[in-house]
């Protein structure tokens, strides 16, 4: 079976890695010419690293990777301590780590990994256009005028799919009343005291900041309320003193850190909701991760989850006789699992309005999200 995947961010490599380990012939169609660093931090719970390590990832990821011994979350404007969350042993738990990451460190890894197992799997420059359904095979159109054919078709586009957008004619996002900014800091630049995991929130506003690679750069990610805005895309570069002017009133040592990011950049979009997709798939064309399911960040589930869905999706087409029936037994698994994450995601913006409280931060203790099993767990849902 020729198995194409659309997409080569984190869901895409999965799907590869976790479909070439389990037999099956794998392109990965990625239009970008070279995949990059593109500076930014990423989270992932046990129930993500679960299956990184069972695609062979997990010990050299854990190299790079930074375990906190705490999170805390701090009065925007005083930096007084709110609530203190001990980091537990959640490999002991939930039989997986819990890691924070540079992306590019993950990503990289999950190109070399695929590069070991499945050489030349990785097409760069490979600008799918459109895709036609024909019966037991689907055509696939590209951008330079070639075609060629596939058995089936995993869409792995990102947030604005443009698979999902032509197959399934969804409605519109909608922006939810957030912006959000993100950067990078070189801990070198930082005092000591500085270099450290934390949430500062309140009156609508939040930055949470943690450390990557070693703990050698802080990750930051800034929200705020917005009436209105249009553009969507984390890698629209932001000027740094409109940045900086909007968390004024945070206390001095989340401005210190804010205000010395890499090579001073840093990165502003909007947060856009969208509705539900009751199908993610149309013949033999299956969406996966936010091409599938769109989640606003406030988890920090969003890659967790397009990596399960990676894991999910190989298990059903090895336990189905086709992939017609795969596929539905793929969403009938994943479905009300995604959209409680989802829901649940869209949800957690409000703990951040008003004035910082305990009481607005309870139930964000880790819960049975992460001990979820996609390597081995029941595949109907």
């Amino acid at each position: 079976m020729k198995i194409a995947i659309i997409g080569g961010g984190i869901g895409g490599l999965a799907t590869a890695l976790a479909m070439t380990q389990a037999g099956y012939a794998v392109t990965v169609l990625e239009r970008s010419n070279q995949l990059v660093d593109l500076g930014a931090g990423i989270t992932l719970a046990p129930n993500a690293t679960r299956v990184l390590y069972h695609l062979g990832l997990g010990p050299g990821l854990e190299e790079t990777s930074v375990t906190p011994p705490k999170t805390e979350y701090r009065h925007y404007r005083t930096g007084a301590v709110i609530m203190r969350m001990m980091t537990k042993n959640f490999r002991e738990i939930y039989g997986a780590p819990y890691m924070r990451l540079h992306r590019w460190d993950l990503q990289h890894a999950m190109i070399t990994r695929l590069a070991q197992i499945a050489p030349g799997a990785l097409r760069l420059g490979a600008h799918v256009e459109r895709l036609e359904p024909r019966g037991d095979h689907v055509a696939l159109a590209f951008a330079d005028g070639r075609t060629e054919t596939a058995d089936l078709v995993v869409a792995a586009d990102g947030i604005r799919s443009a698979i999902r957008e032509s197959l399934f004619s969804p409605a519109p996002p909608e922006f939810t009343g957030f912006v959000a900014w993100r950067g990078l800091v070189d801990t070198a630049d930082l005092p000591p005291h500085l270099r450290e995991s934390a949430v500062a929130f309140g009156q609508g506003r939040h930055i949470n900041r943690y450390l990557v690679r070693r703990g050698e750069l802080l990750n930051f990610v800034a929200v705020a309320q917005r009436d209105q805005w249009e553009a969507e895309g984390w890698t629209i570069a932001a000027p740094l003193d409109e940045f900086l002017a909007e968390f004024s009133s945070f206390d001095e040592g989340t401005r210190t850190v804010i205000s010395r990011p890499v090579r001073g950049q840093v990165f502003k979009w909007g947060l856009f909701g969208r509705p539900w997709l009751e199908r993610w798939s149309s013949g033999r064309v299956v969406l996966l991760g936010d091409a599938a399911h769109p989640m606003l960040p406030f988890l920090g589930q969003g890659a967790a989850n397009a990596i399960e869905d990676a894991m999910i999706l190989t298990r059903c087409l090895t336990a189905e006789t086709s992939p017609e029936r795969a596929f539905d037994l793929y969403q009938r698994t994943r479905g009300a699992r995604v959209r409680g994450a989802t829901e649940q995601a869209a949800r957690r913006g409000d703990r951040y309005l008003g004035e910082p409280n305990e009481d607005s931060l309870k139930g964000d203790e880790p819960g049975v999200q992460y001990a979820y099993d996609a390597v081995a767990g029941p595949l109907v849902g």
